[in-house]
């Protein structure tokens, strides 16, 4: 379980790269998720109960940061001997995203922070990725890997689960 504060980690993301591309990391971040929220957005319709705005931003920026450290570990060539790994300046986070809880808040900001309802009620998200399941990168019928082709994350957007304690989201990617 990990709290994940989406600007923070931006910032520290985009700080491990040069000098010269950090604005054009961010940019190119921030323009990632916005495409993400505005394709899930349009799924809303079909939804007895859409979800809030916020909790696809929140959500959005989990997707950009997941996708962030499996291409950072992704191996490049089928000739390449190891896989690689993260450098260890990059927090590693995941499978379970918790939101950042008022004593984030009043510790990032050390001023009395505005109690914000929006960003209090986001619901934990669980991602289903082959960078946290690597039993996900085999075909479950022969056990082969090379026929396995993943196609980007579902395209309606994270579903609800209802937990013992606490509703959660989940999402994950689509063969």
């Amino acid at each position: 379980m990990s709290v994940y504060e989406p600007d923070a980690i931006r910032k520290l993301l985009a700080a491990l790269e040069p000098k010269d591309s950090r604005k054009k990391f961010e940019a190119s971040w921030k323009f990632s998720v916005k495409k993400q929220v505005e394709s899930w957005t349009g799924h809303d319709d079909r939804m007895t109960n859409p979800r809030p705005r916020r909790q696809y931003e929140w959500e959005a920026e989990i997707i950009e940061y997941v996708n962030y450290i499996s291409d950072k570990t992704r191996v490049r060539s089928a000739k390449a001997l190891t896989q690689p790994h993260l450098d260890s300046k990059i927090p590693l986070l995941g499978p379970h995203f918790v939101p950042p809880c008022y004593l984030h808040a009043l510790r990032r900001n050390q001023l009395e922070p505005a109690v914000n309802p929006e960003t209090l009620y986001l619901k934990p998200l669980w991602v289903i990725h082959p960078f946290y399941y690597s039993e996900l990168a085999r075909c479950p019928r022969c056990n082969c890997t090379d026929s396995i082709r993943w196609d980007g994350w579902t395209g309606t957007g994270p579903r609800d689960v209802h937990g013992m304690f606490v509703n959660e989201g989940a999402i994950g990617t689509q063969l």
